[in-house]
């Protein structure tokens, strides 16, 4: 029963991927915090997005 309640957590939790908190749980449906898991890459991916990732050296 609690894989079912994770998995259900866990989709919910992909569909309010832009509104997840540092502290949520990640949207990948590893368990662990967001802020251990995808923040840096998905930060990067935007600073990518936005042309802010800086010029190679």
């Amino acid at each position: 029963m609690k894989i079912l309640e994770r998995f259900f957590n866990n989709q919910k939790q992909a569909d309010k991927k832009d509104s997840l908190g540092r502290n949520d749980i990640c949207w990948c449906g590893s368990g662990k915090k967001y802020k251990r898991c995808h923040l840096d890459s998905d930060a990067h991916k935007q600073r990518m997005r936005n042309g802010l990732g800086g010029k190679p050296k």
